[in-house]
């Protein structure tokens, strides 16, 4: 499958399962839902709406090509030679071993040179391939060896697990910059307050203000240069292999961007550490790093923390720290448990901390001065553009051609400062 394709059934996929479980969770609680609630089901709804008409537009391309390669594959079989067996019965070639580990032929090139140049061994070839690996009820088209599959490893990368988490909204094809209106200041304790005698007059005060957070998107890109015979001589599918790479480095860019937005947003440590080593170092001190940072984002948002995100090593650390009991700070943890979050639906996580969901990040930096943050996700919003993918040809000259892709991307943290904190170990 594209694997552009795939990644957004993926998305689509977890907005639907998050709104879902924001409905029934309010359903098994006999309750309405709450307001961050009804506005998360409405903003991943416009997601999963935008997302269904591109996978919808995308869909149809990749079944109208598969339709053409079921057409050639039935004419390459009415045309290729059967040979018959003594009793007259019609029979399939045995694999000619063509396409053989080592061997001297291409399967991709032969597929591409028998289309694109009309070159007859090479349709021989595949027909005669094609002719021995398939069955009759498997239908038409062309099979690749099975060794092709089983051998593309393509590069470990995360992915999106801190992008995930937080609420994102699509800027479509408009990265004009973004306007958020926000309230600065407001009534005090002097206003309003309890009348001290009838007929004492209403207190009053100018004190509401508002301004405005701003969000310039930018543009993540990013292009590969690949050599004409690659492409020529090769694999006619080597360009979405290279998509699909630049796709998942793309992923690994907007993971950092959020975590990056996170740490500035947080502004000082709420909690310090001067020496790992020293420092922290049992499981009571880590453990009560954790609630300080929850009960400073409650004193500040007013509103509870739901997100811990850390780097990947200290989230080993912290699976390695026990408390006064002996056990575990974070009870089975494991990548992938889905966790329902407000006003973003449902995460997968790597474990639960104090109420708290885990995700480790390859978006936090490992380096000193390290932070964990304690946040807030519904406050934090990802802003993407839809991606855009080209191919050059010949921009660096005949011989190479240029594959790249290109997105809009901003990101805001509501309430800096408030929504977010952090904690921080300044040395090993």
């Amino acid at each position: 499958m594209n694997p552009y394709l795939k990644r957004l059934r993926e998305q689509y996929e977890g907005l639907r399962s998050g709104i879902e479980g924001l409905q029934t969770r309010a359903a098994e609680e006999n309750r309405d839902l709450t307001e961050d609630e009804l506005r998360s089901v409405k903003e991943q709804g416009e997601q999963a709406k935008t997302l269904a008409k591109q996978i919808e537009d995308l869909t149809e391309i990749e079944t109208r090509n598969a339709q053409v390669a079921e057409m050639a594959g039935k004419i390459a079989n009415a045309t290729g030679e059967q040979t018959r067996a003594a009793g007259g019965a019609t029979t399939r070639d045995r694999d000619p071993g063509h396409y053989t580990k080592g061997g001297q032929h291409s399967f991709f090139g032969d597929l591409y040179r028998s289309k694109a140049m009309d070159d007859e061994d090479a349709a021989r070839r595949l027909v005669e391939h094609n002719r021995a690996l398939t069955t009759g009820g498997a239908g038409a088209g062309v099979v690749p060896p099975k060794w092709l599959i089983d051998e593309y490893a393509p590069l470990a990368r995360q992915g999106r697990r801190l992008a995930n988490a937080v609420r994102n909204i699509p800027l479509g094809d408009d990265p004009r910059p973004i306007t958020l209106p926000k309230q600065t200041t407001g009534a005090d304790t002097a206003n309003p307050a309890e009348q001290a005698a009838e007929n004492d007059a209403t207190p009053s005060a100018d004190k509401w203000a508002s301004g405005v957070d701003t969000v310039v998107p930018k543009p993540t890109r990013g292009k590969q240069i690949v050599s004409r015979q690659m492409l020529d001589s090769a694999s006619p599918a080597i360009d979405q292999l290279i998509y699909g790479d630049l796709l998942a480095a793309y992923d690994d860019q907007i993971e950092a961007k959020v975590g990056a937005a996170l740490v500035a947003a947080a502004g000082a440590a709420a909690v310090t550490f001067a020496s790992e080593a020293t420092d922290w170092n049992t499981g009571t001190i880590v453990l009560n790093s954790v609630i300080d940072l929850q009960l400073a984002v409650r004193n500040a948002r007013k509103r509870p923390a739901d997100v811990l995100a850390m780097n990947v090593t200290r989230y080993g650390k912290f699976l390695k720290q026990r408390d006064p009991d002996g056990r575990p700070l974070i009870p089975n943890p494991g990548v992938g448990q889905a966790v329902n979050v407000a006003g973003v639906g449902s995460v997968a996580v790597d474990g639960i901390i104090e109420g708290l969901a885990v995700i480790a990040t390859d978006g936090i930096p490992t380096a000193y001065p390290e932070s964990y943050l304690a946040f807030r996700a519904a406050d934090t919003i990802l802003f993407e553009g839809n991606m855009m993918r080209f191919r050059y040809e010949e921009r660096s000259g005949p011989e190479s051609v240029e594959l790249g892709i290109w997105a809009y991307t901003g990101v805001v943290v509501r309430y800096a400062g408030a929504s977010v904190k952090r904690a921080q170990i300044t040395a090993g």
